[in-house]
């Protein structure tokens, strides 16, 4: 991992320089300062090698239950997960030692992180119409991918 990768990050993030544009926008209901520690997190990991080794494993499943693959919805999208061979454990919840039956969700809506939901239900209101993907990645305590990376997702089309 390079120090100057994560020095030029962090002087473009929006917490730092407010000119910046955002790195994600959340969903209304999760706060800067829940997405701080995530921000950290993917800045650090995004300068590193890619590899996750040294990294838990997580014996977990994710799978989507709503909406199903290939269904029209409206704008407003309740989407159902089940996760099975873990909890989630809150976003703010970052410290102590990883565990493969621990962590968070994050909720990607066409590849941009929208939310850290804490239960298996979300809320993803006022989608534009047309097909979206939507991932969820069970993720580690420290907000970056077990080692063999615990997704699921789906597409859909909203009218």
């Amino acid at each position: 991992m390079h120090s100057l990768c994560i020095v030029a990050r962090l002087i473009h993030h929006p917490a730092i320089d407010q000119t910046a544009a955002p790195i994600v926008e959340p969903h209304a209901s999760i706060r800067r300062l829940v997405l701080a520690p995530l921000v950290a997190a993917l800045l650090v990991g995004g300068c590193s090698d890619g590899g996750n080794s040294g990294r838990p494993h997580s014996d977990a499943t994710l799978e989507i239950l709503a909406p199903p693959p290939g269904a029209t919805t409206g704008p407003n999208v309740e989407l159902v997960m089940r996760l099975v061979g873990a909890r989630i454990v809150p976003p703010t919840q970052i410290g102590g030692a990883l565990r493969g039956d621990q962590g968070h969700i994050h909720l990607l809506v066409d590849g941009v992180l929208v939310a850290m939901p804490l239960s298996e239900h979300e809320a993803l209101p006022d989608l534009p119409r047309g097909l979206h993907t939507v991932e969820a990645e069970f993720v580690a305590s420290d907000h970056l991918a077990f080692a063999n990376h615990v997704i699921a997702a789906v597409t859909f089309r909203v009218r």
